[in-house]
């Protein structure tokens, strides 16, 4: 079942009534502040942030969904795609980010790169309110575990957890790696059949499509060096390749 915009907000709000100590909602921006602001804004994304711009984090670290405030230039830290929205930026060098199609505008999955994994990628969630609910879900969930089980829990570790239920992608078990080209070769999909098109065989592919994030992309070294993720397809979260010496 597809996440809507307002979900999203119900659930941050909820998050905001149960545990006010530790997180703000911040109120909306109106449609001629998010137009100014990026004219090509898709209508679900608009939705969202008519009704929350951010979320205060414990008074600090902030959750920024703005697109004034998270848009940045392409850089392979925060790849894969060519435009990206970086939402959640960690003292300990990880980075949620929202990948953005240059041509319809259309924000889509939501990713993680860490500084201590330069060759992994975590696919984090479908949308950014698919995200925004998983997270208000896993720190409401958590906070409810530290309360029933104070003794169980060390409370510094477990505050951090709270706040940041999101670097848990970090630590998830399921792995995937890139289908050779090659192997792709004659499909009946013509999504994917126009992407592996442009590829050579030697190239590996992750189609997105069919995979429950959360999830680990790793890329492997070749011609002893790694490559970048890029995204291509006509939707941001159709497929996400590492071609070889492209």
């Amino acid at each position: 079942m597809t996440v809507t915009a307002q979900d999203a907000i119900e659930a941050l709000r909820e998050l905001e009534r149960r545990l006010p100590d530790l997180f703000t909602v911040e109120p909306g921006a109106t449609d001629a502040e998010l137009t100014e602001a990026e004219p090509t804004l898709p209508d679900d994304i608009r939705a969202l942030l008519r009704g929350v711009t951010a979320v205060r984090i414990a008074g600090d670290d902030h959750l920024h969904l703005a697109p004034r405030l998270t848009r940045v230039e392409r850089q392979w830290m925060w790849g894969p795609g060519e435009e990206v929205r970086v939402i959640l930026s960690l003292a300990t060098g990880d980075h949620f980010f929202v990948d953005v199609h240059p041509g319809t505008g259309a924000w889509g999955a939501v990713f993680s790169q860490s500084a201590d994994f330069f060759s992994t990628y975590a696919y984090c969630a479908r949308s950014l309110p698919e995200f925004l609910v998983d997270y208000a879900r896993d720190a409401l969930a958590l906070a409810d575990r530290v309360e029933a089980e104070p003794d169980a829990y060390d409370r510094d570790e477990e505050g951090f957890g709270i706040r940041f239920p999101c670097e848990s992608v970090w630590d998830g078990s399921v792995e995937v790696s890139g289908t050779p080209v090659a192997e792709l070769r004659g499909t009946d999909d013509p999504d994917l059949a126009a992407v592996t098109a442009g590829l050579p065989d030697e190239a590996s592919l992750v189609d997105l499509r069919t995979l429950e994030p959360p999830v680990l992309m790793r890329l492997r070294p070749t011609g002893g060096r790694y490559e970048e993720f890029v995204r291509l397809g006509p939707q941001p979260e159709d497929a996400v390749a590492d071609p070889e010496g492209a």
